[in-house]
């Protein structure tokens, strides 16, 4: 194939990407609404310091209040990992608003500690400490219930969402900072209980048989060591950064929103067009861009525009691309939703928080600029390292340490893919049978015996088929299908593209 030809496919597939990503909105918008508010509320949360612009002192060191209330969130995350890994609550429309309530007081309490003028210390601080527990369980609770209903979506739908609430939530965000601050706080006691209803909505649209989700996983639980090592550099190499960004007074609103949009079209590129397997979307893409971050924050300073943007784009990069990760492990390994997204995000929020406090102490012990540019070329090169080490060909077969080798499948083949495909596309039972008869190289004529159907039936079949999956022959369907299982298998594995393809 020529230059030409190569370039107009891969336009071709860039705008399928977009067009994928339009047709799940257009199909679920409740859901899609629903998630771009929690982000949006996460942006205040996480990012904008926006709860906890205050600091304390610990052995002599300014530490950012946004601290304790990350250890608080990791705290919550392990206890919902181990008390309720297999145990489905997501039924119980009444634990959806406890949820609610929870964020909302938390918001209220944290309100009061900044805005009501409380002179007694010891009640200030009981006050400080009783919101960031109430917003703590509420916020991470929402978020494993969205990981539950995206993982029953599957792959596809997760990243296809999360691109585009990325790219709404950087509108958004930047909107917003541009307001009042006691707008700011009425958006804050707003926003849990509009993202509730929207997802009570989603969740009825998606899944009118409430059964599906709460089938129980019979696979026994491992600690996922990759992953969470995974998710502990990732918080690490963007916490280190705010711990220098929170005592310059650089915060701004305008690198969230820069950095979402960058993170969504770069995952929309490496993972829904190019295909990517999560093991070079995670460390030959994310890693590096968080490294070059690191070593831009040295090197050009700590309030640099580019360092910033390239901190927080490979952050929220990595986020999109383990929100599908954690989809495939749940539907697709038939691992507990609740034990999937609550441990990587207990070492998430611990890796941000001891960031955040290397960050705040070495701006306090560092002297000058020599060794702010080795420290951080210093980290730059860890994180690096950790890429190298966490790289492996058995990520994929092993779930990052979710699923024991030769579970739930032995090496991946072309079956499985088609399952794959079939779960995140919406395909029939007999759709699937027909695509997996095409890529083993079946003629029509040899479906039709083999299942005991017309040729005409077959034709009706594969019109539906490339159309949910935006395609229109056969070797189009080859080479999406040897794509997508090039995602899931290892080198010595993989399914070369068939040559016109190539």
């Amino acid at each position: 194939m020529g230059i030409g030809g190569i370039h107009m496919e891969a336009e071709g597939a860039r705008f399928g990407g977009m067009r994928k990503v339009v047709h799940d909105v257009r199909e679920q918008p409740t859901l899609f609404v629903g998630f771009t508010a929690y982000k949006t509320f996460a942006v205040l949360l996480f990012l904008d310091g926006f709860f906890f612009p205050g600091t304390f002192q610990v052995a002599g060191f300014e530490l950012s209040t946004i601290v304790p209330f990350l250890f608080i969130c990791a705290g919550v995350c392990l206890f919902f990992a181990f008390r309720f890994k297999k145990i489905k609550v997501f039924d119980k429309d009444a634990y959806l608003w406890f949820l609610v309530g929870s964020m909302v007081l938390g918001v209220f309490f944290l309100f009061m500690e900044t805005h009501a003028g409380i002179a007694d210390d010891a009640f200030r601080f009981a006050t400080l400490a009783l919101g960031m527990v109430l917003l703590a369980v509420g916020t991470m609770g929402i978020h494993i219930e969205l990981g539950r209903i995206f993982g029953m979506l599957g792959m596809t739908p997760t990243l296809t969402f999360g691109i585009a609430s990325a790219l709404a939530t950087g509108v958004l965000s930047l909107g917003i900072a541009l307001l009042d601050p006691l707008l700011r706080w009425v958006i804050a006691f707003v926003l849990p209980a509009f993202v509730v209803l929207l997802f009570y909505c989603a969740k009825g649209k998606a899944f009118p048989d409430q059964k599906v989700l709460c089938r129980e996983s019979t696979n026994d639980l491992l600690i996922p060591y990759r992953f969470m090592a995974t998710s502990v550099t990732q918080g690490l190499a963007l916490g280190i950064p705010l711990g220098f960004l929170s005592f310059s007074g650089f915060l701004s609103q305008m690198l969230d929103s820069v950095g979402y949009f960058f993170a969504a079209s770069l995952a929309l590129l490496a993972v829904l067009v190019l295909q990517m397997d999560f093991n070079r979307s995670i460390y030959q893409i994310g890693f590096p861009l968080a490294g070059a971050g690191l070593l831009a924050v040295g090197v050009l300073g700590p309030t640099s525009v580019m360092a910033g943007v390239l901190q927080v784009t490979g952050f929220l990069y990595l986020d999109l691309v383990l929100w599908g990760l954690g989809s495939y492990l749940i539907k697709n390994c038939d691992q507990p939703a609740t034990w999937v997204a609550s441990c990587p995000s207990t070492a998430l929020m611990t890796g941000r928080a001891l960031g955040i406090v290397v960050g705040s102490v070495a701006l306090q012990v560092l002297a000058g600029s020599e060794q702010v540019v080795v420290f951080f070329c210093a980290l730059a090169f860890l994180v690096l390292m950790m890429a190298l080490l966490l790289t492996n060909n058995a990520n994929m077969r092993t779930g990052w340490g979710f699923v024991r080798p030769g579970d739930p499948d032995e090496p991946t083949d072309s079956y499985r893919t088609c399952e794959v495909v079939a779960q995140d596309f919406g395909l029939t039972q007999r759709e699937l049978e027909i695509m997996y008869s095409l890529i083993e190289g079946k003629s029509r004529k040899e479906i039709a015996e083999d299942l005991y159907i017309t040729s005409n039936t077959i034709k009706t079949h594969l019109h539906n088929l490339y159309g949910k999956l935006d395609i229109h022959s056969e070797s189009d369907l080859k080479a999406f299908v040897a794509k997508r299982e090039r995602m899931f298998s290892t080198e010595e594995d993989a399914v070369p593209l068939p040559p016109e393809q190539v």
